[in-house]
């Protein structure tokens, strides 16, 4: 976990950075050495957001937390540097179980003037519902995404997004989500999700 942590710490680094170009350059070649020695490294296989050589990926996942299995989700996956180190938890929500996160985007994702890009937003919420769907057994891809913006997200302040099942009509799940800073919604989602042969 340290690596990707350290990482993460580094990206934040680059994208703020503001000193001279013979600094630059100096870290530059730092930088790509410390690249080169990972790089010895790197699995070369299939790879997927449940583990890195896509040889654990059970169906169900009752009450295990998404983060734990999908790890390398680029959005929710402690194993992957440029997801943000949210905080994800498993909800009893009558008849579907739901999903609560919590964290802060720092200046790795700033879009407009200190705040979160719309993208970004777009990604976290896509998985958040995908992991809604696996909590509750019923494994399906995106088939659409609709994101509303209703305020601006800032950067660097307590977030939280809230995704649940709406309702499931043969192979079509309908999901929604939203995000939240203190008492503000800053913006909603709705997804339709199919259910897929492989995923079932």
């Amino acid at each position: 976990m340290y690596l990707n942590e350290a990482t993460r710490r580094l990206m934040k680094a680059v994208r703020l950075i503001d000193t001279s170009e013979e600094v630059i350059s100096e870290l530059s070649k730092k930088i790509s050495d410390i690249a080169s020695e990972t790089e010895k490294y790197t699995y070369e296989g299939v790879t997927a957001q449940g583990s890195l050589k896509n040889d654990n990926n059970p169906i169900e996942r009752g009450d295990q937390n998404p983060s734990d299995f999908f790890p390398y989700s680029p959005a929710i996956g402690p194993f992957n540097p440029i997801a943000p180190p949210l905080k994800v938890e498993v909800k009893n929500g009558g008849k579907y179980k739901e999903i609560r996160a919590f964290g802060k985007l720092d200046g790795v994702y700033v879009g407009p003037p200190d705040l979160v890009q719309g993208g970004v937003i777009a990604l976290l919420f896509d998985d958040i519902m995908g992991s809604v769907l696996v909590i509750n057994n019923c494994g399906a891809m995106t088939g659409t995404l609709e994101v509303r913006y209703e305020k601006p997200t800032p950067i660097a302040k307590e977030l939280s997004w809230m995704g649940k099942i709406e309702k499931i009509e043969g192979r079509k799940i309908y999901v929604s989500a939203e995000l939240w800073e203190e008492e503000t919604r800053t913006a909603t989602a709705k997804g339709i999700f199919v259910k897929v042969e492989m995923l079932s």
